[in-house]
């Protein structure tokens, strides 16, 4: 188990590191924001523990980071703020837990536990009798033949159904899918749109909130 520690006090960070070494843990602990991501561009972590208030880049950016190319691996956030704004911003962008300064260390071990016993969801899911997609090989199935789907194609169906039935606002959207690239070239209504003719049936499984987000309905 492959853990990233970003805190920058020191003494917090080295106590944190040694217990999880402790607990049998890869651990690595870094101190400033710029240099963790560099890490995350370059290694794979089952976990991550960020303070909100790194050096460089600060822990709520390095989430909005993470989250745009992994939105499943679990992160917690630590800090000494109780302002609401932070806390809203960090669950509104994908952490997993939210520990507020000063903690036990054995609240932390509860807290990873929890969040590494919780079952994974089904990654097949059933869109209709005869359409299914599968969120960890992105393959659209349709009549028993997989639908070729362009990279883009594969990240919103993939974002959307791992939110079924739910809004995904449209930054988020625009954040994951076009992994920071320039978005104005290529508008969301458009993937949208060409996504919805991939399905090539009369009935629509993609519905928008205007100005808010998009949301993909499956019927019970």
């Amino acid at each position: 188990m492959n853990v990233l520690v970003i805190e920058d006090d020191i003494q917090l960070n080295n106590t944190i590191s040694k217990y999880l070494e402790r607990n049998k843990y890869e651990v690595t602990s870094l101190t400033d924001g710029e240099e963790a991501i560099s890490h995350i561009d370059m290694v794979r972590f089952d976990l991550y523990i960020i303070d909100i208030n790194v050096p460089n880049i600060n822990g709520l950016e390095i989430l909005k980071y993470i989250r745009q190319k992994d939105m499943s691996t679990p992160i917690i956030i630590i800090t000494a703020s109780l302002e609401l704004k932070n806390f809203q911003t960090a669950f509104d962008n994908g952490c997993s837990e939210y520990i507020k300064k000063p903690f036990y260390l054995e609240e932390l071990k509860i807290r990873i536990k929890n969040l590494l016993d919780t079952p994974k969801e089904n990654h097949f899911i059933q869109i209709s009798d005869d359409i299914s997609y599968d969120t960890e090989y992105e393959e659209l199935t349709i009549k028993n033949e997989v639908i070729k789907l362009r990279k883009k194609e594969r990240r919103l169906l993939t974002l959307l159904l791992q939110n079924v039935n739910k809004n995904v606002k449209i930054e988020t959207i625009e954040n994951y899918v076009w992994e920071n690239e320039i978005k104005e070239q290529y508008p969301l209504r458009q993937l949208i749109a060409e996504l919805r003719k991939k399905f090539n049936t009369d009935e629509n499984f993609i519905f928008v909130d205007r100005g808010i987000g998009y949301k993909f309905e499956i019927k019970k």
